[in-house]
């Protein structure tokens, strides 16, 4: 059985302490500004916050970090070089970002971190992938795109609730399903579509879309659909 560890939680009962106390480690929460000192008393400092406030924990914790204490944050944006205040007293110092589920990308300043990030994502139930730095902004921009899907099926929601009776029913259900199916489309159809949509926004959203579908697809009559949209509003 893996060694039980005192985990500090910087910023209090955030989902990731509370995933390390389920997995029968103690968590305490760490007042840094009242009782800076306090964090040299655990095995493993949580820093899961935006990446600014962290950067500012580590200003304030540099001078009480301990050698092969470890540190781990969650920021996306940013990389190991968040922790470089804490690494200075020869800390180890890693990245973990929960992307989906229960999948986490990670880095580390050195293989020595590579390996305990990944055994502490492990702890957890959690799958780890490492990743270089500098793939971080095209990882943020996949997030970011995946959040964009909400925009699509509340638009799909709308639509449904004002043509099915009784919809509010079955909207829970609807959100939490996955995609709709799809069928090949000609243009004719895909003017039709575009004809049923009464908000110009979710009109264009839909033309952006299918647009990019087309493009990936290399479906050369449709992207001259799209073209003839854009040009006739």
């Amino acid at each position: 059985m893996p060694p039980r560890l005192l985990v500090g939680a910087v910023f209090g009962p955030t989902p990731l302490a509370e995933q390390f106390e389920r997995a029968g480690h103690t968590v305490r929460p760490l007042d840094i500004r009242e009782d800076p000192g306090a964090v040299a008393h655990v095995d493993l400092v949580l820093l899961d916050a935006p990446s600014d406030e962290i950067r500012a924990a580590c200003g304030i914790l540099a001078d009480y970090a301990r050698p092969r204490q470890m540190f781990l944050h969650t920021a996306l944006g940013e990389g190991q070089q968040l922790l470089d205040d804490v690494e200075t007293a020869h800390a180890i110092t890693m990245c973990a970002h929960n992307i989906f589920d229960n999948v986490w990308v990670t880095s580390a300043a050195d293989e020595l971190g590579e390996t305990v990030v990944g055994l502490l994502i492990a702890e957890i139930g959690g799958v780890s992938m490492r990743i270089n730095d500098t793939a971080r902004p095209a990882i943020a921009a996949a997030q970011e795109l995946r959040s964009l899907e909400t925009v699509l099926r509340d638009d799909a929601l709308g639509l449904l609730t004002q043509a099915v009776p009784g919809f509010d029913a079955v909207a829970q259900q609807f959100l939490a399903a996955g995609s709709g199916t799809r069928g090949t489309r000609t243009t004719q159809q895909l003017d039709a579509l575009v004809g049923a949509l009464p908000d110009p926004g979710v009109r264009r959203l839909f033309v952006d879309v299918v647009r990019r579908r087309s493009e990936i697809e290399q479906d050369t009559d449709t992207e001259l659909w799209v073209i003839q949209k854009y040009e006739g509003g």
